[in-house]
């Protein structure tokens, strides 16, 4: 690599560095898996025809719980997905989530019907071929009429070269892409999130046999960075007002030594020495756990501490000698109540650790045509590391062990006749369709898929079906989760004294005091030469009794391995998977999906995917949609849909607690599409299904006012979830109309947290105001073609709007049981 080259890597390096050390330019990516969603939640763009403008659509109301989320292209083109997701009627949008194809991914639930632009269109079937077979040159080599060479990258359409890695889609034009996304609100933490990538090498090289075997390979290499969510800490809190009472005795009692052994002219003490260690007090509770003996009764008191005892003021003794009774308990008692109030009310507070990661990933694709049909051959290789993983041994030897597994090198055979150079396109879309597990990192993805070329196509229907199937290794995320319970007082004032007494004297005062000691008893009146000492205070103090409980989520990858397989037609893709993820328990799945979609305006799709050894992320689902796009003119329709996703087994416990997150819905929606207005209106219908998200109505609204920015907001009238976002908005401003032309968006949520009533029938309620800035931007400026620019544009803003739904989601889990309201 001569050292233009590594200025130039150093240069995009340095401006990386600038981006994460300067936020307040607005850097914040997705990750997630990326990485937890949460969003903005509006705008979400699924086009139901191709003469109809994209609209908005989304998915679940704010139930409760889910882990970050990886940013992916959410189209059939580029997904990745390792579970699948709640599907909502297309033109549904919710406070929280959309639904796309991508959401497969993150809950579950089966992908969307896709838009019937996703698949290959007739006026498609018109442009130019999607390779170019160059001119025959003169060739020494009895086996190439044309021998390997490397084709200009101009040459090459970029449809034929795009693919996902790690959640970002490049194409053999890809020179760097950086995504960040930072996030704060009135109880959580500030999270800086960011994804980047950049290319090291990147070539494309074709050759022609003599036996008419077009090839052309695509290679390259490629370093991420980008981060995680590791840990998150939710505590929800019930605070009491009280007032809090403490006490502090002090007393001492000498005389003239009446004991065995201790000669009557000396002075011993009648009372043991006894002293609160002040560095025991539970900070809970505010009592002593320890208490300290200084000395014992009967002990001879030394000339120097008699005389410091007759100081003013309680005196334990002189010289370090330490006598007499010195107890300090600040909790002796409470009372409801205190100087600021009586009503009892809740807090919450989030608490979200990210990671940094980096991957160094190789790039393989091959693709092969001959007279009739074509094969493709996508090999990806990963070598990572995740900051402080715990799993850094098993997954390093997985890492390394890539290097034995085989490239998917496709054949085909040869024949007389010239190379059809017009591949079907639904060769690549099955490539992408694939479903790559979420929020996770490939170590080896092999795949190998082929397609008859077509001939003389006049409608999308005479185009051949494609099919795809390939082996995915990688590291995907697996969330623990525990509850603690937190039982507490909380000081809010300073300690005021109530009252205090005290006095000493000798034997020409009227003091009087009993000292009673394992029975044995010694009185002012019966002992000669007396002096002593009692004083007592009381006080109170402000307090909150609290009484609540705290989440705990660590989140650890382990290897995964998956084998996936689609068949992708023009109006139609169903996809197959299996796979199992490791960890402390073994999570196997079978699952498949079917999508289609009608040049009349019906997209259907239906699914079901089982687990053994269930958990919150990962469950057996059935899910299923209608949707009906109804045109009224070329720039106005309307959408009509309904969706259900059953939740069959979602763990339903964290630990011994029951805490229930809502898998299940049941849903109905219209969408108004009119010029550059969109609104929807979608019904969420709870008690139909277990587990279901509660009675929803939620409205959205987007106005677009150009090419380059749009405001866009929802509210819900009626949500009777017990977590959710009431209302919010995103502004999003585009600098140029290129897929990384430089954008932000900026967005604004107000969450509500319902926690009952009391037995006074007082509402108890938290709301809490999330903000995020999202800034995107990369080189080139469209490293993709038209159509596949404008589906990852949507797949994109759907990938981000994913991880910020995620985020909002997971700032909603709602912890059962809630803390007790009497």
């Amino acid at each position: 690599m001569n050292s233009i080259r590594w200025f130039q890597i150093s240069l995009l390096l340095t401006k990386f560095i600038i981006f994460v050390q300067y936020p307040v330019l607005a850097f914040e990516i997705n990750n997630q898996n990326i990485h937890d969603i949460s969003e903005v939640n509006l705008n979400f763009k699924v086009a139901l025809q191709p003469v109809i403008r994209d609209f908005d659509s989304q998915t679940k109301v704010a139930d409760l719980d889910e882990t970050d989320q990886k940013y992916e292209a959410a189209d059939v083109n580029f997904q990745q997905s390792s579970k699948i997701s709640p599907i909502l009627p297309d033109g549904d949008l919710n406070s929280l989530y959309e639904f796309s194809v991508s959401e497969i991914a993150n809950k579950q639930q089966l992908p969307t019907p896709k838009p019937i632009n996703d698949f290959p269109l007739v006026v498609e079937l018109d442009e130019r071929p999607l390779i170019e077979t160059p001119q025959e040159v003169e060739s020494e080599d009895p086996n190439y009429a044309i021998p390997p060479r490397i084709a200009p990258k101009e040459r090459i359409n970029p449809l034929t070269t795009a693919l996902p890695l790690n959640g970002i889609p490049i194409s053999h034009l890809t020179e760097w892409e950086i995504i960040g996304l930072t996030s704060f609100g009135d109880d959580q933490n500030e999270t800086l999130d960011y994804n980047a990538i950049l290319k090291i090498y990147s070539q494309i090289e074709e050759s022609l046999t003599r036996d008419n075997i077009f090839t052309v390979e695509q290679t390259g290499s490629y370093i991420q960075l980008q981060t995680v969510r590791t840990f998150r800490e939710v505590t929800t809190l019930r605070k009491d007002p009280q007032t809090l009472f403490g006490t502090q005795i002090q007393m001492s009692l000498v005389g003239s030594c009446i004991f065995p052994d201790t000669p009557s002219d000396q002075q011993c003490t009648y009372t043991p020495g006894l002293v609160t260690d002040r560095n025991s007090i539970d900070p809970d509770f505010f009592v002593p756990t320890r208490i300290n003996q200084t000395s014992n009764v009967g002990d001879i008191v030394t000339p120097e501490s008699l005389a410091v005892m007759r100081l003013p003021g309680f005196q334990r003794g002189g010289n370090g000698q330490e006598i007499g009774l010195d107890l300090y308990f600040p909790n002796s008692g409470a009372l409801p109540g205190n100087s600021i109030g009586d009503t009892p009310f809740f807090t919450r507070e989030e608490n979200n650790r990210n990671t940094p990661t980096g991957f160094y990933s190789t790039v393989r694709q091959v693709v092969r045509a001959n007279s009739d049909k074509a094969v493709i051959g996508r090999t990806i290789r990963g070598y990572g590391l995740i900051l402080n993983d715990p799993n850094f041994g098993l997954n390093s030897i997985l890492k390394l062990g890539n290097t034995l597994l085989p490239d998917a090198n496709p054949k085909i055979t040869g024949g007389g006749n010239s190379v059809n150079p017009n591949i079907n396109r639904n060769l690549f879309l099955a490539a992408n369709n694939t479903r790559l597990p979420a929020n996770s990192f490939a170590i080896y993805h092999a795949g190998i898929g082929e397609a008859k070329s077509p001939m003389n196509i006049t409608n999308l229907n005479q185009v051949p079906n494609a099919t795809f199937n390939s082996v995915w290794i990688g590291l995907s995320p697996v969330t623990f989760r525990s509850i603690e319970s937190v039982n507490r007082y909380e000081i809010i004032g300073s300690q005021r004294r109530l009252a205090s007494a005290g006095a000493e004297g000798g034997v020409n005062s009227n003091m009087n005091l009993l000292s009673s000691v394992n029975g044995q008893e010694f009185s002012t009146a019966n002992l000669e030469n007396f002096y002593t000492q009692i004083y007592l205070s009381n006080f109170e103090q402000d307090v909150n009794f609290v009484d609540g409980n705290r989440l705990i989520e660590k989140t650890i990858y382990h290897p995964h391995f998956s084998f996936t397989g689609n068949i992708t037609g023009s109006q139609d893709v169903f996809k197959y998977y299996t796979g199992v993820i490791t960890g402390d328990v073994i999570k196997a799945y079978l699952g498949g999906d079917f999508t289609r979609q009608t040049s009349d305006g019906w997209t259907y799709s239906a699914g079901a995917v089982g687990y053994i050894n269930p958990d919150r992320e990962d469950y057996s689902q059935l899910v299923g949609s209608v949707a009906k796009s109804i045109p009224v003119s070329r720039t106005t329709n309307f959408v009509l849909s309904t969706g259900v996703n059953y939740a069959l087994d979602r763990e339903t416990t964290i630990g011994r607690t029951i805490s229930i997150s809502p898998g299940s819905s049941v849903t109905t929606g219209v969408r108004l599409n009119m010029n550059s207005v969109y609104l929807g209106l979608v019904n969420y219908f709870g008690n139909i299904l277990p587990n279901s998200i509660a009675n929803t109505l939620l409205a959205d609204l987007e106005i677009k006012f150009s090419n380059n920015f749009s405001l866009s907001a929802y509210y819900t009238p009626i949500n009777e979830t017990s977590s959710r976002s009431r209302y919010g908005t995103r502004a999003q401003l585009k600098l140029g109309n290129d897929y990384n032309s430089p954008s932000l968006s900026l967005s604004w949520n107000n969450n509500e947290y319902d926690f009952g009533r009391d037995a006074n029938g007082n509402d108890f309620s938290i709301t809490n105001n999330v903000f995020r800035i999202l800034f995107k931007i990369g080189d080139p400026a469209n490293p993709f073609d038209p159509q596949t620019a404008e589906r990852l544009r949507r797949g994109v803003d759907q990938g981000i709007e994913q991880l910020q739904r995620e985020r909002n989601f997971n700032q909603l889990e709602q912890i059962n049981p809630q803390p007790a309201i009497p």
